[in-house]
């Protein structure tokens, strides 16, 4: 009996131990949707009903305009959603809005009398995001998708914000000209940063593999350059947040293959004078993503691989052609 009981307390403390760091870092891996509630002649109208819904997991937020008609749906997982507000004796008014990591879309509604008809309004993304004061820009799941990249590291989309170059000191991320080992990186609301290296778990000129997360797994991420909030902190550089995908009520699913060889490659200018045959060497990344739903509207999933298998010889002795390993 006290063996159970001891095993139970157990998995509860080894729940929390799980749970507690989500739900302290998870406000920076959503968005939100803001705004405020107007009759036809301006006056503010509390009591409203405000429901968002993911259009690809039909996951519902639902909240109620304050007594000035301001209205705030937070903590929504990015992706695309239908916002309804409605009350009893209005025209219920309607719109699709895509919220973005760590942004806070407006949705600004005018009820008009009546009970036959839903209006939908056609919502523009603002051109500046007047809630908050940080400079920063997201890119999206089409962009990561799309845009070529060599080696498959999504990271190097961060290149395409304003003032980024690549670090060639350790082939990291310098913002504005500073060192890649000051940038922070958040995954999913926790930080992913190798406390002892001070850099990106995985990071790019470190000697080991160039990423820890697949190309195929990010969903978007926002890239916050300056002036931003400290729910984030622990950076002197830029901060990189990033949301994983999950599974919908569709399944979906990708399969990739780069394949590099010798026999794909031309021999050097340097091995051609020599006399010398092209080197040996062999690249192949491939892999696999699968998301879906388990039950739908209630549960997903979402698995991905992705495999590296990279030999290249060692060094040849000029002339000689001979294989020499240096004992160390």
């Amino acid at each position: 009996m006290n063996h159970a009981k001891n095993l139970r307390y157990i998995l509860l403390v080894f729940a929390l131990a799980i749970l507690v760091p989500l739900a302290a870092f998870g406000q920076s891996s959503t968005g939100a949707i803001t705004g405020t509630v107007t009759d036809a002649n301006g006056g503010a109208m509390p009591g409203v009903t405000v429901t968002a819904t993911n259009t690809a997991t039909h996951a519902t937020r639902t909240v109620v305009s304050n007594g000035v008609g301001h209205y705030e749906v937070p903590l929504l997982p990015p992706g695309v959603y239908r916002v309804v507000a409605e009350l009893s004796g209005f025209q219920p008014v309607s719109s699709v809005m895509n919220i973005n990591v760590g942004t806070a879309a407006t949705f600004d509604v005018k009820l008009k009398p009546g009970v036959t008809e839903t209006v939908t309004v056609t919502a523009a993304a603002p051109i500046i995001e007047t809630s908050k004061s940080e400079v920063s820009s997201v890119v999206n799941e089409k962009a990561i998708q799309n845009l070529p990249t060599n080696g498959r590291n999504f990271i190097d989309f961060v290149l395409t914000t304003p003032g980024v170059v690549r670090d060639v000191r350790g082939g990291d991320i310098s913002f504005a000209g500073q060192r890649g080992t000051l940038n922070s990186m958040v995954v999913d609301g926790a930080n992913n940063d190798n406390t002892f290296f001070g850099q990106t778990v995985g990071r790019t000129g470190s000697g080991r593999a160039p990423y820890q997360f697949s190309q195929d797994a990010v969903k978007e991420f926002q890239v916050n350059s300056n002036a931003y909030s400290a729910e984030y902190g622990r950076a002197g550089g830029a901060v990189i947040n990033v949301v994983t995908k999950s599974g919908t009520n569709d399944f979906h699913g990708s399969v990739f293959d780069y394949y590099r060889d010798k026999q794909l490659n031309t021999n050097s200018y340097i091995n051609v004078i020599n006399g010398r045959a092209k080197s040996a060497y062999h690249y192949d990344q491939y892999g696999f993503s699968a998301g879906g739903p388990i039950v739908r509207d209630k549960h997903f999933f979402f698995a991905n691989v992705d495999l590296q298998r990279n030999s290249t010889p060692n060094t040849p002795i000029l002339g000689g052609g001979r294989i020499t390993n240096f004992p160390t």
